[in-house]
């Protein structure tokens, strides 16, 4: 899976699937994960949520870690009203196996209305 397909699913996850599939995404060494849910899940509660990956880029590559930014647009809607945010992220992937990374930490750099 490339880098690009993995925050594919990963935000379609997000947007439509079980947050519970986000336990298979995270390293189990992530003290982040609860939150990343408990957030998301208040979030989904309130709004019909939209991603759009503008773009994924590898910023730094080491033998156990990964450094990704992406841009995205991200959509909100609540009824009639519809809410829509340019969001540069940050996430650190972390090396489980020989072939396998997991998100350790991610980090919204900047966000702006689009």
């Amino acid at each position: 899976m490339t880098i690009s397909e993995f925050f594919s699913h990963y935000y379609d996850i997000v947007c439509h699937g079980d947050l519970d599939q986000l336990d298979t995404l995270y390293h189990k060494n992530s003290p982040f994960l609860h939150s990343v849910k408990a957030q998301y899940t208040a979030i989904r509660q309130q709004l019909e949520m939209h991603i759009e990956i503008r773009s994924v880029e590898l910023v730094a590559k080491q033998k156990d870690m990964l450094i990704i930014r992406d841009k995205l647009h991200v959509e909100g809607r609540q009824g009639e009203k519809v809410t829509s945010n340019l969001s540069d992220n940050l996430h650190v992937m972390t090396k489980c196996t020989a072939s396998e990374w997991k998100v350790h930490s991610s980090a919204c750099l900047l966000t702006t209305e689009a």
